[in-house]
């Protein structure tokens, strides 16, 4: 099997039984909780992760909600959820780092088969230089205390790291003109990013696509978003997830409607984008005008 997360595991057992119930005609949790001699709570619990059902009450809960023939796969992502493989960063930060939303995306990272990411106005995270990463979050955190500057630092090294795993996932990367303009950390900081940007381009599993000024923003597109694909043979309900970050937080979305729309948006942008091969002589020739410029 695909190897998962387990906060990914996690997530898709509790999200998958809340789905099942909600969409089931025998979605009322009393009626649910009675069936299996359990409180009303109970099923509450099982569906934000508090607690596990045993396998026989999750048998009667799926033939409740209609899919008893689901019980196999639900039973090994249970059972996944139990062994709770500690995810890479489990051991290497403090309890209350990282925020819940950081480590659902990691792990959806680690998880994933294939990435996309349209950009239109930094570099995306997976993707930067230690030196761009961190005058961004200088920018970019409201908390600027040290210790929290290299947590986030530390996190993304932790994260950039799939990557360059054997079995890393595919990622294709829509970047606008103006990210590769916009003065991020001077002109040697960014210099130095694009041409990494270049570097990373000739790996098999990258693909770095420019989005001229020219072409604009996809219709509907106000920022920037990933979308990753995760293995459907291990995450059957939810094989896909697009997580976008705002001021305030990072925040995903899962509903076939509004991955439908993100999807076209990424249609649409990657369409209009510049091929790879002229993408990587603009990428190279600003990185070399710029460490020009700087010396």
């Amino acid at each position: 099997m695909v190897e998962v997360s387990h906060v990914v595991a996690e997530w898709a057992f509790t999200q998958g039984l809340k789905k099942l119930r909600e969409t089931s005609e025998n979605s009322n949790q009393s009626e649910i909780a009675r069936r299996i001699g359990k409180s009303r709570a109970t099923i509450g619990h099982y569906e934000m992760g508090r607690y596990l059902p045993s396998h026989d009450s999750l048998d009667i809960m799926l033939d409740a909600y209609g899919h008893g023939e689901r019980a196999t796969y639900y039973r090994q992502l249970r059972d996944r959820v139990e062994m709770h493989s500690p995810d890479w960063w489990e051991d290497e930060f403090p309890e209350h780092f990282p925020p819940r939303s950081m480590a659902l995306l990691a792990g959806f990272e680690y998880s994933a088969t294939d990435l996309r990411i349209f950009e239109p106005q930094h570099v995306p995270e997976l993707l930067q230089t230690p030196a761009y990463a961190e005058a961004l979050l200088r920018a970019g955190l409201t908390d600027h205390r040290a210790d929290q500057l290299t947590l986030h630092l530390r996190m993304l090294r932790g994260r950039q790291a799939v990557l360059n795993r054997a079995d890393a996932p595919r990622l294709a990367c829509v970047l606008g003109e103006s990210a590769l303009r916009s003065p991020v950390g001077g002109p040697l900081v960014l210099g130095e990013q694009l041409g990494a940007l270049a570097s990373l381009a000739n790996r098999e599993n990258i693909e770095i696509r420019v989005l001229p000024d020219s072409g604009g923003r996809p219709a509907g597109a106000t920022g920037g978003f990933t979308e990753l694909l995760l293995p459907p043979e291990v995450i059957q309900d939810f094989s896909e997830v697009v997580y976008v970050s705002t001021p305030v937080d990072r925040i995903h979305y899962e509903s076939p409607e509004a991955l439908a729309v993100f999807r076209a948006l990424w249609e649409q942008a990657w369409r209009s984008a510049l091929s790879p091969e002229e993408s990587a002589e603009i990428l190279a020739d600003l990185a070399r005008q710029l460490t020009k410029d700087a010396s």
